[in-house]
C-alpha cells in the first residue's frame, strides 16, 4: 500500500516550488540526490488537486513528464513515479515497457475528498525533436525531467500545448484552467547554457528558478534520506568542474579555466532584491585603470557588510571621458549619498611626464570627478583576491555574509565571480604559472580588478592579511565582532 499523505518535502527550497501556484514555468535546480524528483511529482500532483472540476464533479487531467532517452526514462523517472503509483495499483492501468513510451491511468482521492482522473504518459525524445515525438499531443501541464540535458524548444513546444486538456468548456462554472510546464535539473555544465539565460541571468516573463543549497551547506536538502558522509564523498572523488554542479549545486563553468572565486554562493552573496543606497551614508567606488576602464560602487551597511550597487564598464574610452560618465552616474542615482575615497590600481600615478606638464590617467579622472582618489593599498594579485575572497565568505550571520552583490546592476561581475573571471588551464586540466597563477585577462577581470581594490582599499594591507590569516570560512565563526575587528584593523574612515 501507499500513501500520498507520507510524502515530506526535503527543505525548504523543494517545498516552495511545489506551494507555487503562480508561475507558468517553474523550476527546481539542485546538487544530485537533493530529492528533485520527487518534488517534481508533488508539484504536479498539487496542481492537479487545484484544477477546476468538470460538470461531472470531478477532477480530469492529462500531463506528460519528457527525458532524453527510454534507458533513463525507466531507470530514473518511472522509478521514483512508482514509489508513489505503483504499476499495480488497483485503481489504475500502466502500459510501457523499455524503449517505448509509457502510460499511466490513475483514479486517486486527495485527503480532502477530491475524486481525480489522472493520465500521465511518459516520453523520451533521443534523437528526435519533440515536435516529432509529440505532434498533436495536447494536455494539462507537462514536465522536463533533467530539462538541462534538453533543447529550448522542447519547453517552447509544451507551453503551447497546455493547458489544452480537458476542453474550456466541460469545466464547472465557467473556472479557467491554468498553464504549467514544470522542470528539475542539475545545474547546467556550461555558463552559456539557455537554461542560465532564460531562468536566471535575464528570467522570461513566467519562469521561477527554485534553486536548492549545497548539499555540503548546513542547510542541504533531502540529507536526511541519503547514506551519511554521501557529499563528502562525491567531493573527494570527482573532478572538480562536477563538484561544482553535483555536489555544490552551481552551473559549471567552461573547463579551459577555474573559477577565482568558487566559494561564491548566490543564495548568499546575491541580493534578493534590488539594493538601495543608504541616504546619508558615504559610498566608496574601485576603479581599473585599464584600456577598457571599469568601476564599482558600493557602500557599507550599519552592520559593515559590503554592498555593491552598480559596475560601470567603458569599451575604450580614455580617462576624461570615463570620469565625466562615472561622474554622471553618480549625480544620478547617489546624490544622496556622498563620496567617501575612491580607490585606484596605483600604477594608474605612473606613465606621465609630469615635470613636462603631462598628467597621468588617475590626475584627469580626480579632476573630472572632483572627490578624494587614493591608490590602493597594493596591486599584488593575489592580495588583491583573497580580500575579495574573505568578505564573500565572511559570516555576519547564519545567513549573512561580508559582501553582498545588486543582482541587476552587476551582471558583469556576477558572471565573473560565478564562472568567467578565472584561472587558464593547460589542456592537461592544471594551473598555467601554478606557481604564480594569474586570472584571465578579460571583460569581467578590468570589472573584478576594480572591485578587488575597493575591498583592499576598505581592508587595508593589514586587514587583509589579518582575514586572510583568520581564514574566515562559513561555520568557522558567527560573530559580529570578527568582522568588526577586521574593518577597523585597516584602512581607517
Amino acid at each position: 500500500m501507499f500513501d500520498l499523505s507520507k510524502y515530506k518535502p526535503p527543505g525548504p527550497v523543494a517545498a516552495a516550488f511545489i506551494r507555487d501556484d503562480t508561475s507558468a514555468v517553474p523550476a527546481i535546480m539542485g546538487p544530485v540526490g537533493s530529492g528533485k524528483t520527487n518534488a517534481a511529482i508533488f508539484k504536479i500532483l498539487r496542481h492537479v488537486a487545484l484544477m477546476p472540476k468538470l460538470r461531472n464533479g470531478r477532477i480530469v487531467a492529462k500531463g506528460t513528464a519528457v527525458r532524453t532517452d527510454y534507458r533513463t526514462l525507466y531507470k530514473t523517472t518511472l522509478s521514483t513515479w512508482h514509489q508513489w503509483f505503483p504499476k499495480d495499483y488497483a485503481k489504475g492501468n500502466f502500459v510501457g515497457g523499455a524503449d517505448r513510451p509509457a502510460v499511466h491511468e490513475l483514479v486517486f482521492t486527495t485527503p480532502r475528498g477530491q475524486i481525480i482522473d489522472l493520465t500521465m504518459e511518459f516520453q523520451a525524445l533521443g534523437d528526435k525533436r519533440i515536435e516529432d515525438v509529440m505532434r498533436g499531443w495536447e494536455g494539462s501541464f507537462g514536465w522536463l525531467n533533467e530539462i538541462d540535458l534538453l533543447a529550448q524548444s522542447a519547453l517552447e513546444f509544451l507551453q503551447q500545448r497546455v493547458p489544452r486538456f480537458p476542453r474550456q468548456a466541460d469545466v464547472a462554472d465557467g473556472a479557467t484552467l491554468r498553464p504549467l510546464v514544470i522542470a528539475d535539473l542539475n545545474p547546467p555544465g556550461d555558463p552559456d547554457h539557455w537554461i542560465v539565460k532564460d531562468f536566471i541571468d535575464t528570467p522570461k516573463a513566467g519562469y521561477k528558478l527554485y534553486q536548492q543549497p549545497s548539499g555540503l551547506a548546513p542547510d542541504a536538502e533531502n540529507v536526511a534520506n541519503l547514506p551519511s558522509g554521501y557529499y563528502q564523498r562525491l567531493a573527494e572523488t570527482m573532478e572538480p568542474w562536477n563538484v561544482q554542479r553535483f555536489v555544490y549545486g552551481k552551473v559549471g563553468y567552461d573547463r579551459s579555466g577555474l573559477p577565482v572565486y568558487p566559494e561564491f554562493d548566490e543564495r548568499l552573496n546575491i541580493a534578493k532584491t534590488p539594493l538601495k543606497p543608504i541616504p546619508g551614508q558615504s559610498i566608496f567606488i574601485g576603479m581599473d585603470a585599464a584600456l577598457h576602464p571599469a568601476a564599482v560602487i558600493g557602500q557599507r551597511g550599519p552592520d559593515l557588510q559590503l554592498r555593491i550597487y552598480e559596475e560601470l564598464y567603458f569599451d575604450r574610452v580614455g580617462p576624461t571621458r570615463f570620469g565625466e560618465m562615472l561622474a554622471a552616474a553618480l549625480q544620478e542615482r547617489y546624490r544622496d549619498s556622498p563620496v567617501g575615497y575612491v580607490f585606484y590600481d596605483p600604477s594608474a600615478d605612473y606613465g606621465a611626464d609630469k615635470e613636462g606638464g603631462e598628467q597621468s590617467w588617475i590626475d584627469i579622472v580626480r579632476k573630472a570627478l572632483g572627490v578624494p582618489c587614493l591608490p590602493a593599498p597594493s596591486n599584488e594579485i593575489a592580495l588583491r583576491v583573497e580580500a575579495v575572497r574573505n568578505l564573500i565568505v565572511m559570516p555576519l550571520t547564519a545567513d549573512k555574509r561580508a559582501l553582498v552583490v545588486d543582482p541587476a546592476r552587476c551582471p558583469m561581475l556576477i558572471k565573473g565571480f560565478m564562472s568567467h573571471y578565472r584561472y587558464k588551464l593547460n589542456p592537461d586540466g592544471n594551473l598555467v604559472n601554478a606557481g604564480t597563477p594569474r586570472p584571465e585577462k578579460n571583460a569581467h577581470a578590468n570589472v573584478h580588478d576594480a572591485a578587488q581594490y575597493l575591498c583592499l582599499g576598505l581592508l587595508g594591507r593589514a586587514g587583509a592579511i589579518a582575514s586572510a590569516a583568520k581564514g574566515f570560512r562559513p561555520g568557522t565563526t558567527t560573530q559580529h565582532g570578527a568582522m568588526n575587528s577586521v574593518m577597523k584593523s585597516g584602512f581607517k574612515l
